[in-house]
């Protein structure tokens, strides 16, 4: 085998880390409950799909040169991670705001078709 068939590359790191943390987010999702894991499981998990070298640092730097990461974790620091829920979504109304009122104009669409069919 090659050298390179050994590396990791970030990409490929990413998207472990990505699944992992949106598996999490699913089942925390189906429990309606928020999502907190402690950076030392996100490190043994990681550790377990390959990834032994993982570490917060390695996480800041995906997290701050990437937009994926920043998609799904609401907040970290050195001790957890805390991901993005839909649990989360109803206790903050405001993040589900629309500012362009698409709702608006379906509505307005589809009263305009039911004024068509009378």
């Amino acid at each position: 085998m090659r050298l390179h068939e050994f590396q990791n590359t970030d990409k490929e790191l990413e998207s472990a880390l990505v699944n992992t943390l949106m598996n999490v987010t699913g089942d925390a999702d189906d429990m309606n409950t928020s999502a907190e894991l402690s950076f030392d499981a996100v490190r043994e998990i990681m550790k377990n799909t390959g990834y032994p070298a993982f570490n917060y640092d390695l996480f800041k730097r995906l997290y701050d040169d990437g937009e994926t990461l920043k998609n799904i974790v609401k907040d970290f620091d050195q001790e957890k991670i805390v991901l993005k829920t839909d649990a989360d979504a109803e206790e903050n109304p405001e993040m589900d705001f629309d500012d362009q009122g698409s709702t608006d104009k379906v509505k307005q669409m589809a009263k305009s078709a039911m004024n068509r069919r009378k």
